[in-house]
């Protein structure tokens, strides 16, 4: 069964989270950016997805090949996230993996469904980030 965290309980899914992945899993998780978290296991998360707050995707987060999990996805995509997604005007998502495993999983998972795929340009700053300064921008007020 797949179930919504309350937001106070996304603090659970930080083990989950690929250190090279996107880092607007990681700002959802730390509750700098708006999100919902469902996972397997309330209380001991093993695979889950991110809803970007702004409705632009989904991040499938933790082990891929969680057989109970995956097995719930198309179900729960139908009586869940497609109710809740035509309530804010969406017919479709986009579905990423926070680490490349997650892909064929979600070709697999998903293959009744009709699916698209693209390549990303993904552009890197000429200064190497470290975590230290990910956290610091995470946890910053900053004024416009």
């Amino acid at each position: 069964m797949i179930t919504e965290l309350n937001s106070s309980e996304f603090y659970r899914c930080k083990a989950l989270l690929n250190d090279h992945g996107q880092i607007e899993a990681k700002a959802v998780v730390e509750k700098v950016n708006p999100g919902r978290i469902f996972v397997d296991h309330i209380h001991s998360p093993t695979s889950g997805i991110i809803w970007l707050g702004n409705n632009d995707g989904f991040i499938f987060i933790g082990n891929e090949s969680n057989k109970e999990f995956n097995s719930n996805l198309n179900q729960f995509i139908d009586t869940v996230i497609m109710r809740e997604a035509l309530k804010v005007g969406l017919n479709w998502f986009e579905a990423i993996g926070n680490h490349n495993k997650w892909d064929e999983t979600i070709k697999r998972v998903f293959e009744n469904r009709n699916i698209g795929s693209w390549n990303q340009r993904v552009y890197s700053l000429q200064k190497k980030i470290t975590r230290t300064t990910i956290y610091n921008l995470l946890h910053k007020d900053i004024a416009l």
